[in-house]
């Protein structure tokens, strides 16, 4: 019986692939947020719709004041906004993390709106009740449907509370249209400092797995990411709901809508005359907190930056008591030295 010579077969062939784009990863992780899918729609499938809904539906039956939706029309599409709070307080837009939605700030409205109007905005382009009718393709993008959706809510100028991605379009809005925000409060927003080396090893160590996983079944699966947002300090067992939501986003039946977040210029940073407050969570993925609140305080003439104890990247989900009392007493200073 002869000896068989074995040719390369097809696992050999997909290690081999994966090894090739685990080095264009590593080179230009990039484009993975900027793909090549020209599609607005959201949902991949008609069927990844319901589910998620009903979902997103199931966090907000929970929200612990009274609300009203409304849908507002804008240049990227219509808007859905979750509003709460006395018609006649002061306005106060907050703006989620990446693929969040509105309801990641249901442990927040309810001390938010006894001092203000809020408005929870499901951000254009990633999920929620908006839909969007076309590509996002630019800072300015942003900036043009920010500013649709103040005129459309008859606020000629507002605060912003902004986490993550949603930190990065307030930072972005108080650097293009100045004219529109009172004051700021950053809670761990990409636009900073670069987070581009995390965002590399992000990615090979999913394609590490995924290349051990082509010789080892039982190799551990791809990493969990909102395990890796929540780090050391874990979520709270009244955010299970909107956990059960945000598991939906990584089955791939859905579509990301947004630019790659780069980091403002320092010019940006200095022309930016709205009073801000950066919040930093303590086990903060994206970046080193205390060398990076040390970095925004030498950029931002005039900001105000504090870490966020025992608190993930998620900081107001995490500590909401700290991170609403800190927000509350930031945009109300004015008032009180008035009263004073």
């Amino acid at each position: 019986m002869r000896d068989r010579v074995r040719k390369p077969g097809r696992r050999l062939r997909l290690a081999a692939a994966l090894a090739v784009v685990a080095l264009a990863a590593g080179v230009g992780a990039g484009a993975l947020w900027l793909g090549r899918d020209q599609s607005a729609d959201f949902f991949r499938t008609e069927s990844a719709e319901i589910p998620y809904m009903a979902a997103y539906d199931a966090v907000l039956a929970k929200w612990p004041v009274a609300y009203e939706e409304i849908t507002v029309p804008t240049r990227l599409g219509p808007t859905h906004v979750i509003v709460s709070g006395p018609a006649d307080a002061p306005p106060l837009v907050l703006l989620h993390a990446a693929m969040a939605t509105a309801t990641v700030w249901r442990p927040n409205v309810e001390a938010l709106s006894e001092h203000f109007r809020v408005y929870a905005v499901d951000i254009v382009g990633q999920g929620g009740r908006t839909v969007a009718s076309r590509k996002v393709k630019s800072r300015q993008n942003y900036a043009d449907w920010l500013n649709d959706l103040l005129d459309g809510l008859g606020i000629a100028r507002a605060s912003i509370v902004g986490n993550s991605y949603g930190g990065f379009i307030a930072l972005n809005h108080a650097a293009l249209a100045p004219e529109r925000v009172d004051r700021m409060v950053l809670i761990s927003p990409v636009g900073l400092v670069s987070w581009m080396p995390v965002l590399r090893s992000m990615i090979y160590q999913g394609l590490k797995g995924a290349l051990l996983r082509v010789f080892d079944s039982d190799a551990p699966g791809p990493p969990d990411i909102l395990a890796v947002i929540s780090r050391e300090a874990g979520f709270n067992a009244e955010d299970e709901d909107w956990l059960a939501l945000g598991r939906q986003l990584m089955d791939g039946s859905k579509r990301i809508n947004m630019i790659m977040p780069g980091v403002l210029s320092d010019a940006e940073f200095r022309a930016i005359r709205a009073p801000t407050l950066l919040l930093i969570a303590e086990h903060e993925f994206l970046y080193e907190p205390d060398s990076t609140l040390r970095t925004a305080m030498a950029r931002m003439p005039g900001l105000t930056g504090e870490i966020v104890p025992g608190a993930h990247h998620l900081a107001a989900m995490a500590q909401p008591d700290a991170v609403n009392a800190r927000i509350v007493a930031f945009l109300q200073a004015d008032d009180r030295k008035r009263e004073e």
